[in-house]
């Protein structure tokens, strides 16, 4: 029994030191995560709730990074949204897309817990029903934190947890929406960890 503990010990100390070395100067990270989200707007007066609209849409963030030091890492993502909405009880229905060019920086703790800031700027174009378009100036920021699971010296699957913010601009006006994100990336580490 004091051996199964001791030997449990050291596998659970051998992997924290091995996450650890992971993050070492000269390393490339590249990756990303996507997502995908489906929503249902509805309105609820009284005991009767009517279905507003139906929303899928769909996001890709690759990126790629580089240890300018051990534990720190900096990099640039792409940021590309797509998705529609239809609206219950008429044909109307809308889609957009979006592109941005997204900066980030990255540290890490021990055993693997990592932080992440980024900011993105870009555009998203709109279009509804009747052909009406609109193209809006786009920026956003995210601050989280997530988790370097490594299935092996160079791969690990990144669960991440953060609050993203995006501000839409168009003919002066501009609006602001934001909230909390929960998704799970996988990251590929290129070059020789310091072990």
């Amino acid at each position: 029994m004091i051996m199964k503990k001791f030997v449990l010990t050291g596998l659970v100390v051998f992997s924290f030191i091995t996450a650890f070395s992971q993050f070492n100067k000269g390393r490339i990270l590249l990756g990303g995560n996507s997502s995908f989200s489906a929503t249902t707007e509805k309105y609820k007066s009284g005991n009767t709730t009517t279905t507003e609209s139906k929303s899928t849409s769909f996001t890709f963030n690759p990126q790629v990074g580089y240890f300018f030091i051990d534990n720190f890492a900096a990099g640039l993502g792409l940021i590309v949204d797509a998705g529609s909405t239809k609206y219950e009880g008429t044909n109307n229905k809308s889609s957009f897309s979006s592109f941005q060019v997204a900066p980030f920086v990255r540290y890490y703790l021990k055993p693997g817990i990592f932080f992440q800031g980024m900011y993105g700027i870009g555009s998203e174009n709109d279009t509804n029903t009747n052909g009406t378009k609109s193209s809006y100036s786009l920026s956003s920021w995210s601050l989280g934190a997530g988790y370097a699971w490594f299935l092996n010296d160079h791969v690990a699957v990144e669960p991440f947890i953060g609050y993203k913010s995006n501000a839409y601009k168009l003919n002066g006006n501009k609006t602001i929406d934001g909230g909390l994100s929960i998704n799970i990336g996988l990251q590929v580490y290129l070059g020789a960890s310091s072990k």
